[in-house]
């Protein structure tokens, strides 16, 4: 799986090798065995540090005949020292190395603050989803995306085709949400939805009125997008409410009610918190 994501970051690895790396060339005759180590598996009381990228990783190393062995599932808890063993051809290892640790930091990163947040929802009566947003670090999208799954979240759109998400600068283009949801239709296959960003009362009575799928409640106070979340339901059956902007650790459950289906956060992958793993050889 993932064939053109692990395709990309093995030509990342060949752009930084250039023609050869003098520092690890002679070397490029030997085989040699390591130990993955993830530095910080002792987190806070009540935190769990969540691996991901070890589907991804093992796949990228295979790609340079590096043999890899994980001791645990993408999603699994990370809680020991030692989350994987690699073998191969010593030279290939030198040169994979920083790009395969830094594609498990991030990708823990984001399962473990993904997690955090998940539970905080489960702890509460509500069975509202936590979704990611397209607030993700350039190339490393789709890793910050799988990431989020690994970490129990909904990946929302995978990319500008999946959902028509109509935003405050589509409706300044457009005119007004009427407008621009009836042109938007014009060209969206039927399998397809429409979500329209509100920023106002007035703005959420026109995208309910003009027929969109999902209102996404943007930048409202708890007690506001819960009230809003409470009148879309109430006006349009089967209507979609997410709710987003300015929500964190802190905060997130004060937003959650029965009318929030899903409250989206884009902390989740604009924000790393750096995971420490590195490449001891044995």
């Amino acid at each position: 799986m993932f064939e053109k994501l692990v395709c990309r970051l093995s030509e990342w690895i060949k752009k930084e090798e250039g023609l050869f790396d003098p520092a690890a060339y002679g070397l490029r005759n030997v085989v040699t065995k390591g130990k993955v180590l993830l530095k910080d598996y002792t987190r806070a009381p009540n935190e769990e540090h969540v691996f991901s990228g070890g589907e991804i990783v093992g796949n990228l190393l295979e790609e340079f005949g590096i043999s890899a062995a994980f001791v645990f599932d993408d999603g699994a808890v990370a809680d020991k020292e030692v989350v994987g063993h690699v073998k191969g051809n010593s030279y290939n290892l030198l040169i994979c190395e920083r790009t395969s640790l830094n594609v498990l930091s991030l990708m823990s990163a984001t399962a473990t603050r993904t997690r955090r947040l998940v539970n905080i929802i489960k702890s509460s009566a509500y069975d509202t989803r936590l979704a990611a947003t397209r607030k993700t670090v350039p190339l490393f999208g789709d890793l910050q995306k799988l990431a989020v799954l690994h970490g129990g979240g909904d990946t929302h759109r995978l990319n500008l085709s999946e959902t028509a998400m109509i935003k405050d600068n589509h409706k300044k283009l457009y005119g007004s949400i009427s407008i621009a949801v009836t042109e938007v239709r014009k060209t969206l296959p039927f399998t397809k939805k429409i979500e329209v960003e509100v920023e106002s009362e007035e703005e959420l009575k026109e995208a309910l009125g003009c027929g969109a799928d999902v209102v996404m409640l943007d930048n409202f106070s708890a007690e506001e997008a819960r009230r809003l979340a409470k009148l879309a339901k109430s006006a349009r059956v089967g209507i979609l409410v997410e709710v987003s902007g300015g929500v964190d650790e802190q905060n997130i459950i004060d937003y959650l009610c029965d009318e929030v289906d899903v409250v989206s956060v884009g902390k989740l992958t604009s924000e790393v918190e750096y995971v420490d793993y590195s490449l001891e050889i044995e």
